[in-house]
């Protein structure tokens, strides 16, 4: 069975039960009967989108129609029932599934498990089932088959075989053989790596157990020392502390008489104070009074005006009251008539709902466009409703704004008269405060002066700090450079005595333990070792002595016969080449000038003295140019010209460019870095001997700073105490200030805010009355709309009437009914709710009439009140004045007292600064001395992780004979040992359990090689068992293959000759083709593509079926195969398809007729809805080929072909065809998708009737 979901034209579920026999798919061109076939391919892992007719693998999914969306996911599945022993598992069916998103994600299931595309393949490898096996054939794979090179042939013979699986596992094991190989590679390198290693590592371990020795010794040593420093800095702080405790109690008393003073001034100042305040408060008094009087005079014009208004407003709500229940009286009769009405329509509506329930109902598609009529008369009846709701809204918010209306102006009117009442008490507050202000301006001018000083003094002090760091941070660098020098001379030093990238030979001679035993003085050293370059002219050097720069320089000449007999009777490698120093003279060689422009290279040299003869003998004729264009052409006889790039030109010809691969590439190269690094740590050297003079100077600085600070630091303390005391004062009052601007700016954003709410609600108001009054007149509007609807609706259901004119005239006849009684009940609603409405507007009225006569009452009152306190008032303002005037006489008397207490009191003051000034100089210094001990501490914390109270458990050294040492010895032997373990350099402290950790790995690195090599062994041995068994398989199938294309192309043929010929491939024997030879009858041997299609057709098959004797496959799938077969041909298909129905299901796409007349079901794909296709079966049972006479002409897919034939017969001698599998259509209803409307059910033959829907079957 296959099953089918958004998969290119099969939008909806589709299932196709393929039932045992010939299975035809039939349908017109486009409908989708290809699409069968690339579901099949898809499911069982097809990867290529150009096989599935698209361009990518997306294309697959369903991409919608003009009515109907794409699709975000394609599903097919394949289901294999009886499939226990032919797939080798323990299940009897098995459902094999794909799936696909948009997004691009696929997934793959067996059984609805999740599993992986490499699973479903070796599922059916050896089945003859796969997307390039012979199950599933189109007519375009039989030129692939015939017309492909004999090597892409042989998958067809190998699933025959059965060998696929065996292939799978020979290209697994191939490729674990490669990764075996491979990491043999990669483990051969990681041991040699470690070796090399470990003799690294053993020199690195001896020194850092030196180091280790030193740091012990260095920490018993350094804890001794800090401890007495400690000591001697806890006397001198018992000492400061005792002075400190006398200028305490002298600092006490002197408190003492400032404080007197103090209480002394701040009695007269709390005198004067209080008396400022109750001036303050009688000028408080005295404003009061007369805003008070301004009040009341103001408040009584604002009542009289309010009286007029509360009249107009009572005399405006009698006479809409009166208005109002003339409406409600009118309305009330309207709802006695509609009630009638109403009851004499349902009376009418019931009577013709009882004829339509005696008629019989039919849905059409007139029906349904008056249905769509109703709703838009409906929802027309809503929106009336609507607006009637809205209308009755609109006029209620009226009502309640104007309500709020008058109580906002109410508060307005009270915002107003405590605005200007902050506005005058606020004026004072404010020019006390800029008295204060001034004063305290001056005090934090004199406070900022002082934080600038000190300010001066601690940037001056951070940018000694940051000098300091940074040069203890250049100095961490400088020793981290030098460490890496040093290393960096080391490994080079140790690779020039190892005589690294010289010949075995070489490396023998340069040993310095001398295993060939040769005379002290016969070997001076490497060649590379007599020169000293600079780094300019050394790609020019190396150039020209390259192929000697790995020479090994002998004193004399006559040593080298010895030294290479001694080489070559040691064994093993010997390679070496020697140079004698003693070469001819100088004067023993023609001397030559320099070509123009050019210099000798040996000039720009500095050799060894001992090996200038022989350096000679080799530069005399060589030349030194800076570029390419400055060599001569030609060059002069005998000579050599190199550049500063390495090029060498000889007069001889030729040329060639030396570059080497790094900067240790040669011996020359290395030992010229070992001069680079060695320069480079003496200049490091003298770089860190002046850091340390800049650190003892700027310590010096740094206690120079830290005193002045603590001066600078007092006088800022006094400034900001004095400025604070001022700043409280000012605070006070600036507190009562903003509170009354505060209070005023809220007054303000009040009466603003209730000011714009006014203007905002008075707006508002009119829009909702322009609202209100739109909705009345647009009422007769949409009156006139629902009268033109049902005018509509009533023609509509004229029309209809013409096809069943009784039941329209019913249906008509109750929905007007129905109309109008929902018009009426939806009308007495509304003036229900109208009449409801007016009532409660009626009440408010009166109400409202009731509240503006109390209104005018209580401010008739409050006016006569107001004028009878004036008087009092104006009475009461004299007296405030008065009394203000004397109060500020004794103000000024007070004021003269507190001048002589204040200069008493800055007397002592300046008494007790002095004595405060000796204290802080003493704090400055028990600070330091306390920093100083702290540091001690900090170090000890940081240097040895030991606390002070574990620094004091610590015991002392053991001394030697001399005993305890003095103290200028103890920090001598101390700063001997932090020089000892500085020159030291970088040390490697975990060498010692990295070496023991590498010869671990090393262990276990040779294991493992074992172990590879163990497995690399055993995968051979499978392969090998492979091969042999996959050869024996494909031979004997081969074969059995060819006898059999033999046979059965000589019956489809009836006659002719053809076989199969195997190709040896000579680098791969189970890689050999397979050629395909052929001779129809009554044909010369030929070319297999020169055949017709026809013949490469029945060629292709009889190679099919040649295989099927061999290995049939489960079932096969040949889409439109015969297309290109006469009749002739065709009877002898479709009988060798009969042929092999025992063995096999076959289904096959086709448009011929006798392939579908031999077939036991039909399936036929049509695509009643454009872009969708569907399914529709058909058994043939009894229906021979003499009776059908297929069209093969493509039918519109909206009206699907019918055979001519079968038009003409008589409906009365024709038997419906029944489906095959009720199951298999996906959609009973299609079967009259593509009937004549017009066609009744009962007058429509089923035969004819599925004959349209299969499209052409």
């Amino acid at each position: 069975a296959l099953e089918m979901t958004g998969f290119k034209s099969f939008a909806d579920r589709t299932k196709l039960h393929f039932e045992p026999g010939l299975i035809a798919i039939v349908g017109p061109n486009g409908c989708g009967k290809s699409n069968v076939s690339d579901a099949i391919r898809w499911v069982l892992g097809e990867q290529r989108p150009t096989a599935l007719r698209g361009a990518k693998m997306l294309d697959v999914l369903f991409n919608g129609t003009d009515v109907r969306p794409a699709m975000n996911m394609a599903e097919v599945s394949i289901t294999f029932a009886d499939c226990d022993q032919v797939l080798d598992t323990e299940f009897n069916e098995i459902t094999v599934s794909r799936r696909i998103f948009r997004s691009g994600e696929g997934a793959y299931f067996i059984n609805k498990n999740p599993c992986r595309l490499r699973d479903i393949q070796r599922l059916f490898m050896g089945t003859g089932i796969g997307t390039n096996s012979y199950s599933v054939m189109a007519q375009g794979q039989i030129d692939a088959i015939l017309s492909s090179r004999p090597e892409d042939r042989r998958g067809i013979f190998e699933e025959a075989a059965g060998i696929t699986k065996f292939k799978a596992d020979r290209k697994e094991a191939l490729r674990k053989l490669e990764q075996t190989e491979a990491n043999l590679l990669r483990l051969a390198d990681v041991i040699r790596e470690v070796k090399r290693q470990i003799g690294s590592l053993q020199r690195q371990a001896g020194k850092a157990r030196r180091y280790q020795e030193l740091k012990d010794e260095l920490r018993g040593l350094d804890l001794f020392v800090t401890r007495r420093r400690l000591t001697a800095l806890d006397a001198r702080l018992r000492e400061l502390e005792a002075e400190l405790a006398d200028l305490a109690s002298r600092d006490a008393e002197g408190q003492d008489g400032v404080a007197a003073a103090e209480a002394a001034t701040a009695a007269i100042h709390a005198e004067i104070v209080e008396n400022e305040r109750r001036i303050s408060e009688m000028g408080e008094t005295a404003a009061q009074d007369a805003g008070k009087l301004a009040h009341a005079r103001e408040m009584i014009a604002v009542s009289e005006q309010r009286i007029a208004e509360y009249q107009a407003w009572s005399a405006r709500d009698t006479r809409e009251a009166t208005e109002t229940r003339e409406q409600l009286a009118s309305l009330r009769e309207r709802l006695a008539a509609m009630a009638a009405e109403r009851q004499s329509l349902e009376e009418q509506l019931r009577e013709a709902r009882g004829l339509r329930d005696g008629l019989q109902q039919r849905v059409t598609a007139e029906r349904l466009a008056i249905d769509q009529q109703r709703r838009e008369l409906q929802a027309e009846r809503d929106r009336s409703l609507e607006r009637e709701r809205r209308a009755t809204q609109l006029q209620n918010r009226l009502a309640g704004m104007e309500t709020r209306q008058r109580a906002a102006h109410v508060q307005r009117e009270r915002l107003a008269a405590e605005q200007a009442h902050l506005a005058e008490s606020g004026e004072a507050r404010l020019r006390q405060r800029d008295t204060l202000e001034t004063a305290l301006n001056d005090l934090r001018a004199q406070a900022q002066q002082d934080a600038a000083a000190l300010a001066g003094i601690e940037e001056e002090r951070r940018r000694t700090d940051e000098a300091l760091r940074e040069i203890r941070d250049s100095g961490g660098k400088l020793n981290a450079q030098r460490a890496a020098r040093r290393a960096q001379i080391d490994l080079l030093t140790e690779q020039e005595a190892r005589a690294e990238s010289f010949p075995g030979g070489s490396r023998l001679l340069l040993d310095a333990k001398n295993p060939l035993k040769l005379d002290p003085g016969v070997v001076l050293g490497p060649l590379a070792a007599q020169f000293k370059v600079s780094a300019r002219f050394r790609p020019a050097l190396e150039a020209v002595l390259r192929a000697w720069i790995d020479a090994v320089v002998l004193r004399q000449a006559g040593d080298a016969a010895e030294v290479l007999r001694r080489l070559i009777a040691r064994g093993g490698p010997a390679s070496a080449r020697l140079i004698a120093a003693d070469a001819p003279r100088a004067d023993s060689l023609p001397d030559s000038p320099p070509p123009a422009g050019l210099t000798r290279l040996a000039g720009h040299l500095e050799v060894a003295e001992v090996f200038a003869p022989a350096a000679r003998a080799l530069l005399d004729r060589v030349f030194l140019a800076e570029t390419l264009e400055q060599v001569p052409a030609p060059l002069p006889p005998g000579s050599t010209v190199v550049t500063l790039a390495g090029t060498v030109f000889h007069a001889s010809g030729f040329c060639e460019h030396w570059m080497p691969e790094g900067q240790s590439a040669s011996p020359l190269a290395r030992r010229m870095a070992i001069e680079d690094a060695a320069g480079q740590m003496a200049a490091i050297d003298a770089e860190l001997a002046g850091f340390k003079t800049r650190l003892a100077e700027l310590g010096r600085q740094q206690e120079t700073l830290a005193h002045a600070h603590a001066q600078a630091r007092q006088r800022l303390d006094e400034s900001r105490r004095q400025a604070a005391q001022k700043d409280g004062e000012w605070q006070s009052v600036c507190r009562d200030v903003q509170r009354d601007q505060e209070r005023l700016r809220v007054v303000g954003r009040e009466l603003e805010l209730a000011v714009a709410q006014s203007r905002g609600a008075e707006e508002e108001q009119a829009g909702l009355a322009r609202e209100l009054e739109d909705l009345v007149n647009g009422r007769a509007a949409f009156s006139e709309r629902l009268n033109t609807l049902q005018n509509a609706l009533q023609e509509r259901e004229t029309g209809y009437q013409a096809q069943n004119q009784s039941f329209a005239e019913a249906r008509i006849r109750e929905s007007a009914l129905a109309q109008q009684v929902t018009h009426h009940i939806g009308q007495t609603e509304i003036y229900e709710a109208r009449v409801a409405e007016l009532q409660r507007q009626i009440e408010g009225r009166s109400q409202g009439v009731q509240g503006y006569d109390e209104s005018i009452r209580r401010l008739t009152e409050q006016i006569r009140s107001a004028q009878a306190q004036l008087e009092p008032m104006q009475r009461r303002a004299e007296e405030s004045r008065v009394r203000l005037d004397e109060l500020r006489k004794l103000r000024d008397a007070k004021a003269r007292g507190l001048s002589g207490a204040e200069s008493e009191l800055a007397a002592r003051r300046q008494a007790l600064d002095k004595l405060r000034a000796r204290h802080g100089a003493l704090d400055v210094e028990q600070a330091e001395a306390r920093l100083r001990r702290q540091n001690h501490f900090d170090r000890m914390l940081a240097e040895y992780q030991l606390t002070p109270a574990q620094l004091v458990a610590e015991s002392d050294p053991k001394w030697g004979a001399g005993g305890e040492p003095p103290m200028e010895e103890a920090e001598e032997r101390l700063a001997a040992l932090n020089r000892e373990i500085q020159e030291m350099g970088p040390v490697n402290l975990v060498a010692i359990d990295e070496y023991k950790a590498l010869e671990e790995r090393f262990a276990l690195l040779k294991a493992q090689e074992e172990d590879l090599l163990k497995a690399k062994e055993q995968v051979l041995d499978l392969l090998r068992m492979i091969n042999k068994k996959t050869s024996e398989m494909f031979r004997e199938t081969f074969e059995q293959a060819n006898a059999n294309f033999e046979q059965m192309f000589t019956k489809l043929f009836s006659g002719g000759t053809a076989k199969l010929v195997l190709i040896e491939n000579p680098d791969d024997p189970l890689e050999c083709g397979v050629e395909i030879i052929a001779r129809p009858p009554g044909k010369r041997l030929q070319s297999i593509s020169l055949l017709s299609g026809g013949e490469r057709t029945m060629t292709a098959v009889s190679l099919l079926f040649a295989i099927y004797l061999i290995k049939p496959s489960p079932f096969c799938l040949l889409d439109e195969l015969d297309a290109a077969l006469d009749d002739s041909n065709i009877g002898r298909f479709v009988q060798a398809l009969k042929d092999f129905l025992a063995q096999s299901q076959f289904l096959i796409i086709t448009h011929n007729q006798h392939s579908i007349a031999s077939s036991g079901i039909v399936y036929g794909v049509t695509m009643p809805e454009k872009g969708i296709s569907r399914i529709l079966s058909m058994r043939l049972p009894d229906i021979g080929v003499r009776d059908l006479d297929i069209a093969t002409e493509p039918a519109p897919a909206d009206e699907p072909a019918l055979p001519p034939k079968r038009r003409r017969r008589s409906r009365k001698t024709e038997e419906p065809a029944q489906p095959a599998d009720p199951s298999a259509v996906s959609d009973p209803s299609d079967l009259s998708d593509s009937s004549d409307p017009s066609d009744t059910p009962d007058t429509a033959p089923a035969t004819e009737d599925a004959h349209a829907a299969g499209a052409d079957a």
